[in-house]
């Protein structure tokens, strides 16, 4: 603490300018290290917790995909002795006009059998929630939370509009949830109607969503769960409610990863700048520590000191870091809730930041590592300096020649061996394993290539400027521990714009060209701006309706939903395979185009995309199984395209074989 308060702090007041980048380098990797884990598990926990309140005491849900049941399904559920209650759930997400309030989850139950699953803590008016037939006998009611009718300013019978499948509509608030258990699913922007009234209102025929159910006393969950699987066959998932957070994760999980990367990037790149300041400190401060060795210092000491001082700048680097980064979590948290939104259509509400307090301390820790180990070699090398050659400043920082051998031997054997791995491609770890390696043999190489290339222009920075160009040129192959740390940290800097840069130019045109080819119709009729939300059905007779228009040549209805595929929700689109293999052109990578299309229109197979391929290993006339309401379905795969739709992967066929295997003609 001494040697800190004498020497650290008069150079910290002296230097303030390099002082603040050393602190900034540690800052902007935590920063973003904190903000990419603090967003994504908030909005993680923000879905869980909505997923558990509307669960309420439900111990089971039944499902089938996003495609819905017939209501003779809860027949069957209801009548297994496992099970002491079930209630049919619908849940939409609609637009309902509030200005700055978002969407409002609509869950529609059934009155009459739902309390012994959910608690509605409710206060209304003419008995209207006490009496449910009442309830019922009024399809226009609605229960919303106090939250959201504070922020609307709804009160008991007030007028709420809201988009259905009849176009807007008036619903009428009977009913007023008090702010606790459900009523704060979704941040309090929930809704309760009648079941039946929503299967009319938003297009769901006589289709239920899926089935809450608690198990009777006395049997277990997994013993009733394999006895509702066992009735119900195929084509029906049967799962906690904590499951459904499952795909969510794992759409968050992308995110995390990449920006994971870009903080890890960062530290790594401070790293040189911390080295190259600290190196910089030590030239500078040589004669106070040839003093200090004189005076009878050890070595052991100076490296302390040093490693003290790099730790200290860490610390406080790091500090500033999470309050930084627990600020910029806060936007990448709605950033990260929009996308999931526009994208891939899941509702999230995310109001609470997670300070996991082990996400705090590992981002300070990994801060006082990156500053540790960048520090270690100015430390080792200050400890090492003799008191006799203290005021020889430079020549420490050259790199010996028989060092400089070795370094540049290791730095070629190892660039090969990462064109090696390129070369052989194929597998993501060899990639990874050619990048650490590049990585590597930049750091052993740029001495040599430093001292390389100022020896070609020394000449030219001694014409342009004979004093100031020599002594520049001089200082740089001098110091060349030092230069080559600036010049890594740069070239890694600029490495890192380029390759992404060059990654989300390739991605982007990837995907227009995708979209241009597959996306090609004139005009879109659906039921959401993104076309990524799905809580509205359309009749199929609707085609008909948009055929008899004059002026349209084609109308082509598609079904897009997800399904379990091999324990993995993936996108399943069924349309007429006929039209599509006419009017689009999605990229082939596998089959024969001249027939996979008709083949898949007669229904003989399935088209898959490419990335659900890759998941999955799956291969060109391979037959999949797909769980079906109606039985499973095996069919061969007839072609592989590229498709950008999921990130899980997507399977195409024919609407007929759809509506056979799930009972379900809805557009």
């Amino acid at each position: 603490m001494i040697l800190l308060r004498l020497l650290s702090w008069p150079y910290v007041r002296k230097h303030p300018l390099r002082t603040s980048l050393t602190v900034a380098a540690i800052v902007l990797g935590v920063a973003v290290f904190v903000a990419a884990h603090a967003a994504n598990q908030s909005v993680l926990y923000g879905f869980q917790e909505s997923v558990n309140q509307i669960a309420g005491k439900a111990q089971l849900q039944v499902s089938s995909g996003e495609t819905g049941f017939d209501e003779g399904v809860l027949e069957k559920v209801q009548s297994l002795p496992e099970v002491a209650a079930a209630a049919p759930v619908i849940e939409v997400v609609v637009n309902t006009g509030s200005q700055g309030q978002g969407s409002l989850l609509i869950l529609g139950v059934d009155m009459t059998g739902d309390r012994s699953l959910r608690d509605y803590d409710v206060h209304g008016s003419d008995d209207a929630i006490d009496d449910p037939l009442i309830f019922l006998a009024q399809p226009d009611s609605l229960m919303i939370t106090q939250t959201f009718a504070a922020r609307n300013g709804l009160a008991i019978d007030s007028r709420l509009s809201m988009s259905t499948m009849e176009g807007p509509r008036q619903f009428t608030v009977r009913g007023i949830m008090s702010p606790s258990g459900l009523a704060n699913a979704f941040g309090g922007n929930l809704a309760v109607m009648d079941i039946y009234a929503a299967q009319k209102v938003f297009g769901r025929g006589r289709k239920f969503d899926r089935i809450d159910l608690a198990v009777k006393e006395g049997v277990t969950v997994d013993h009733c769960r394999e006895s509702l699987e066992r009735l119900l066959g195929d084509g029906f998932q049967v799962e906690a409610p904590s499951s459904r957070s499952q795909y969510f994760e794992s759409i968050s999980r992308a995110f995390a990863v990449s920006i994971n990367f870009f903080s890890v990037f960062a530290l790594f790149i401070g790293m040189f700048i911390i080295y190259d300041s600290f190196a910089t400190a030590v030239a500078q401060r040589r004669s106070e520590i040839g003093i200090l060795r004189a005076l009878g210092a050890t070595q052991r000491q100076i490296s302390a000191y040093f490693l003290g001082e790099g730790a200290l700048a860490g610390l406080i680097g790091s500090a500033l870091g999470v309050a930084f980064g627990a600020a910029l979590a806060r936007a990448m948290r709605g950033y990260i809730t929009g996308v999931l939104g526009e994208a891939f259509g899941l509702s999230v509400v995310a109001e609470k930041l997670n300070t996991d307090p082990k996400l705090m301390a590992t981002a300070v820790a990994l801060g006082i590592a990156t500053s540790l180990v960048a520090v270690w070699i100015p430390a080792r090398s200050a400890a090492g300096i003799d008191p006799a050659l203290a005021l020889q400043k430079g020549r420490h920082q050259a790199v010996p020649r028989g060092e400089g051998r070795v370094r540049l031997i290791a730095g070629v054997a190892l660039a090969v061996l990462s064109g090696a791995c390129l070369l052989i491609g194929g597998k993501p770890v060899l990639f990874y394993a050619a990048y650490f390696l590049l990585v590597v043999a930049s750091l052993l190489l740029t001495p040599a290539l430093v001292g390389a290339l100022m020896r070609v222009l020394r000449p030219v920075m001694a014409r342009a400027r004979p004093i100031e160009g020599l002594m520049a040129a001089d200082s740089l192959t001098l110091a060349a521990r030092r230069t080559s740390a600036t010049v890594v940290a740069l070239m890694f800097a600029i490495a890192l714009a380029i390759g992404f840069g060059g990654v989300s130019l390739a991605s982007y045109q990837s995907i227009i060209g995708w979209l241009r080819a597959s996306f090609n119709p004139d005009l879109f009729v659906s039921s959401s701006e993104t076309l990524a939300s799905r809580s509205f059905w359309f009749p199929a007779s609707m085609n008909a309706d948009l055929k008899s228009i004059p002026g349209i040549a084609e109308a082509q209805p598609i079904r897009i939903v997800r399904v379990v595929f091999r324990h993995t929700p993936v996108l399943l689109a069924a349309t007429d395979m006929e039209s599509l293999g006419t009017w689009a052109s999605a990229p082939r990578i596998a089959g024969d185009p001249a027939t996979m299309f008709h083949r898949t229109a007669q229904g003989n197979g399935v088209i898959v995309s490419d990335n659900l391929a890759l998941q999955q290993g799956l291969k060109l006339g391979e037959v999949v199984d797909l769980p079906a309401p109606a039985g499973p379905l095996h069919l061969p795969i007839l072609g592989i395209v590229t498709d950008y739709s999921s990130q899980q992967g997507a399977i195409f066929m024919d609407r007929f074989v759809f509506e056979r295997g799930w009972h379900d003609s809805a557009v």
